[in-house]
């Protein structure tokens, strides 16, 4: 799409729902370099507007109409009140490429296991999941071994919670694996430390 990838990364739009905010900008009738292109109509107009259309962008894209509603809802925000900070070259760089696939790879095969993992030197960076699962507080995110890594949202920097979809690829750096086998992740490109409440290393 020309065009495309640039000009909504200038938006509150994460990287991977960008086909889902093209969906929406042409149902919608939105232009994101144009404020006047969205209607002003009440807030409850508005949002039974938005509702109809999550619902269909829901079936389409085989997500919620919850997250399909935060896609909208920063587009809007994008358009009528851009964030100063995305107008920053710098910023905006710094913004897309957290928790990017670009530079990441699978787990290596001397951390292939939970004992190899807790073994390893952590944390371990610019490792490839795909997202299993989204709740309140995060992200559960497969990485290859028997358990699924939790992406707390504090460990998500500046990207919205609401902007990940189930099936996407990420980039984590693993921070940690507890006794219980539970294993912490972080965005790629945070550059978290371990977490040391989690992991046993001598």
């Amino acid at each position: 799409v020309s065009g495309g990838n640039e000009s909504l990364d200038a938006t509150l739009v994460h990287p991977e729902s960008y086909d889902l905010a093209r969906w929406l900008l042409k149902k919608l009738h939105w232009k994101l370099s144009e404020s006047s292109s969205i209607e002003s109509i009440s807030e409850e107009q508005r949002k039974e507007e938005w509702e109809v259309v999550a619902e269909k962008a829901s079936g389409t894209f085989q997500v919620t109409p919850t997250r399909v509603m935060t896609v909208i809802d920063h587009l809007h925000s994008s358009i009528t009140s851009p964030d100063p900070r995305l107008r920053k070259e710098t910023e905006t760089l710094e913004t897309t490429t957290i928790g990017s696939t670009a530079g990441c790879a699978s787990i290596p095969s001397n951390a292939s296991t939970i004992d190899k993992l807790r073994e390893s030197k952590l944390p371990l960076r610019s490792i490839i999941a795909t997202v299993r699962n989204v709740i309140d507080f995060g992200a559960f995110v497969d990485f290859g071994l028997e358990n699924d890594g939790l992406l707390h949202r504090s460990k998500m920097g500046n990207v919205p919670l609401g902007s990940l979809l189930v099936g996407q690829d990420i980039g984590i750096d693993i921070l940690g694996v507890a006794q219980t086998n539970k294993i912490s992740v972080g965005l790629s490109g945070l550059n978290l430390p371990a977490d040391s409440r989690d992991s046993k290393r001598p």
